[in-house]
C-alpha cells in the first residue's frame, strides 16, 4: 500500500507522512519471542493487532511478559502478552505468542 512508500499519498489520504508496515512491526515483535524462548522453543501462534501507527525513524520498543503457563499432551506451553510501544511509552500493536518446550524455563 503506497501509504507505506508515498509521503504524498499517505498526507492525501490523512496521514502526517508515511507509516510503518504493521507486519513489519509484528515481524519485530516474533523476533523478540523467537530470541527469547531460543532454539529449544517452537513459536506455536504469534498474533497482532494494531492499535497506533509507528512512524520511520522513531524507536519501537517491543515487550512482553508470561501471561500462562501449562501443561497438554506431555508438552509445556507458555503464553505471551507482546506489544509495542512508541517514543511516548504508548501502546500500539497488541498480541500474543504461545511457545512449547520440553520443559519450562
Amino acid at each position: 500500500n503506497e501509504i507505506h512508500y508515498d509521503k504524498d499519498f499517505a498526507q492525501a489520504n490523512g496521514l502526517p507522512g508515511v507509516i510503518v508496515h504493521g507486519w513489519l512491526i509484528c515481524s519485530f515483535l516474533g523476533q523478540m519471542i523467537t530470541d527469547w524462548m531460543g532454539e529449544s522453543g517452537t513459536l506455536v501462534k504469534l498474533s497482532c493487532s494494531y492499535r497506533r501507527m509507528h512512524f520511520p525513524g522513531e524507536n519501537i520498543t517491543c515487550k512482553g511478559r508470561v501471561a500462562k503457563k501449562h501443561i497438554e499432551d506431555s508438552k509445556h506451553y507458555v503464553e505471551a502478552e507482546i506489544w509495542t510501544e512508541n517514543p511516548k511509552g504508548e501502546s500500539a500493536v497488541l498480541g500474543s505468542a504461545i511457545v512449547f518446550r520440553a520443559s519450562f524455563w
